[in-house]
């Protein structure tokens, strides 16, 4: 929230007549703060929630130098409130920004921290979107696409970063999935990995990478028509298969791409800590991606979740 203070107030200083955002997930959801700020003024706090920017923003232009959030796409942007220990979510289809360039040539530098954690993410968010409640045969098509993609192109992106064909893939991954979950919304992995954030600075893509496999292992029950689908977008073979056998051919694939590409298994490798799950779970609850998740869910869930993750 600072960084949102502190970019307005420059842009207010230059008399700028437009924002353009550089960089990764949070950058861009700075910029697109700061073009509403810019428009509406105010405080960050007065957008906090769905549907509070009350008209069009200044012009955004957003490059992503990740591939991982999609946020030049998204009507999201999420906002650390480190007062509340609270990652907040300002949404509308006004903060889409105007103008979008996606070059992944400015991704090459990434290192291979970095390509594992945004590209987790992006693969997350395939995933939710694919299996979530909301009904969206255009958005499930794009999320089934980004997950081909992403699962074909990210073990290479990691080990050779300076394969150009390799990091054009992941970024039009990154950038489909984001138009896809835009539309739909996410599941619990998203609800539970801002609260990481918020309360220990856990990278969001690290967060997402721990807690999907256990996720999706939990919402098995409920995904056994979605699952085998997402095990053939990932290259496993799932012909004659049981509908079980194949929805859990879904949950080993990302088990093994999340392993290659050096994603810690539990949250207490990342400096989480146990006392502090009860009010991450309250904060998860708070999230309207729990609301789509396809397993119904209560508080007692989340907790669970972060504990069999830890």
């Amino acid at each position: 929230m600072e960084t949102v203070e502190a970019a307005h107030a420059l842009y207010r200083k230059s008399d700028a007549g437009f924002v353009v955002s550089v960089g990764g997930g949070s950058s861009m959801d700075v910029a697109k703060v700061v073009a509403v700020l810019a428009a509406h003024g105010g405080s960050v706090r007065d957008y906090e929630g769905i549907g509070k920017v009350p008209g069009p923003v200044v012009p955004t232009v957003a490059i992503p130098t990740t591939a991982g959030t999609g946020s030049e796409v998204t009507v999201f942007a999420v906002i650390t409130d480190r007062q509340r220990k609270f990652k907040m979510t300002v949404g509308s289809p006004y903060l889409v920004p105007h103008v979008a360039i996606c070059d992944p040539e400015l991704s090459l530098s990434m290192p291979k921290s970095l390509t594992a954690a945004t590209g987790m993410d992006a693969l997350t968010h395939g995933i939710e979107c694919y299996i979530n409640k909301v009904h969206n045969p255009i958005a499930k098509t794009l999320a089934l696409e980004s997950i081909r993609m992403i699962a074909a192109a990210l073990r290479t992106a990691y080990n050779m970063g300076t394969d150009l064909q390799a990091r054009s893939t992941m970024l039009l991954g990154s950038t489909m999935a984001g138009m896809a979950f835009t539309r739909t919304r996410l599941g619990n992995v998203h609800a539970m990995s801002h609260p990481l954030g918020a309360f220990f600075d856990v990278p969001h893509g690290v967060a997402n990478a721990i807690l999907l496999p256990y996720i999706m292992e939990w919402n098995l029950p409920f995904s056994r028509e979605t699952y085998p689908h997402i095990a053939a977008a990932m290259g496993e073979p799932v012909a004659g298969l049981s509908p079980e056998r194949a929805a859990e051919k879904a949950v080993d694939a990302v088990k093994r791409l999340s392993q290659d590409v050096g994603i810690p298994e539990r949250l207490r490798t990342v400096g989480v800590t146990r006392d502090a799950i009860p009010g991450m779970s309250q904060d998860a609850m708070k999230s309207g991606n729990v609301l789509v998740n396809p397993r119904p869910t209560t508080y007692e869930d989340i907790v669970q979740l972060f504990e069999t993750a830890y």
